[in-house]
């Protein structure tokens, strides 16, 4: 298990010294088995959104799009769709570069030490990406550069509020557990997303929007499930740190399993906003 974040902010508002290791080999590494049907799960219960939001945007063919963290690639595939220009970039294209053969440029890019050129997109798309840097506000800014004069940035970040005073004990028990294991073992911010749309206006876009919603999870469904495989892969170092131990799991797992479950899920935070010109 990698160090635990110190609290202590960086004299440039980081929280901590950037690695890629932090985030490409941990607990989210494309070499775990279960990593892709993750990646799909997520997908599964969050592109009906992602996709309504571009659409309600105007996205048009000939867009020239940024997928910033394409992860399993389904919504850089729905772009492509659409005749959309797009460019999906991730620490690790293992499960990207099939898209390549669709007209896709796949770029191995680490968003937040390496550029593109000002004025390069149309659309700037991140989900679940922005709380794992040191910095998001930062890292926001940086996408914003990225934009064409009228470009767009859309932005999709998760908060773990709903969870952590859940009525069903062994899910709000290993919740918590896992919360304080991203933030130590990653350093992902879980409350970042709150502050939406605010990182955007401080950016200077304008046309500003924003959405919440908050997702739920039933006994066997596909949000229990992306949840099982979370924790299975991050179990063996929450037991080593002594956050939780494998009765806590294995009760979650009862609980997420059971028809009877119903609860809350995360909260997903949605905004987006244009540069002026």
């Amino acid at each position: 298990m990698n160090a635990p974040v110190t609290p202590e902010k960086r004299p440039s508002g980081e929280r901590w010294e950037w690695t890629q290791e932090r985030y490409r080999d941990g607990m989210f590494s494309h070499a775990i088995s279960s990593e892709r049907r993750r990646l799909g799960l997520l997908q599964s219960v969050l592109d009906t959104h992602t996709r309504s939001r571009f659409t309600s945007l105007g996205l048009k063919p000939g867009d020239q799009v940024l997928e910033v963290g394409g992860g399993g690639g389904s919504v850089a595939r729905w772009l492509a769709e659409q005749d959309a220009r797009v460019t999906v970039t991730d620490l690790d294209t293992t499960f990207l570069d099939e898209l390549a053969g669709r007209g896709v440029r796949v770029l191995r890019h680490d968003m937040y030490t390496e550029d593109f050129p000002p004025g390069s997109f149309d659309f700037i798309h991140t989900r679940y990406v922005v709380i794992h840097l040191p910095d998001p506000d930062r890292a926001v800014a940086r996408l914003v550069e990225w934009l064409k004069p009228g470009g767009m940035l859309l932005v999709e970040e998760p908060a773990s509020f709903p969870l952590l005073d859940s009525p069903h004990p062994a899910y709000r028990t290993i919740m918590r557990a896992f919360r304080t294991h991203l933030e130590q073992s990653v350093g992902s911010d879980t409350r970042w997303a709150r502050t939406l749309p605010v990182p955007l206006e401080k950016a200077g876009l304008v046309d500003i929007g924003h959405d919440a919603r908050i997702q739920l999870v039933h006994g066997g469904d596909d949000e229990a499930e992306w949840w099982r495989l979370n924790l299975e892969q991050s179990r063996p170092a929450v037991v080593a740190a002594g956050l939780a131990d494998d009765n806590d799991f294995e009760a979650a797992y009862r609980e997420l399993a059971s028809p009877d479950f119903h609860d809350l899920s995360l909260a997903v935070l949605t905004a987006w906003g244009r540069r002026a010109g």
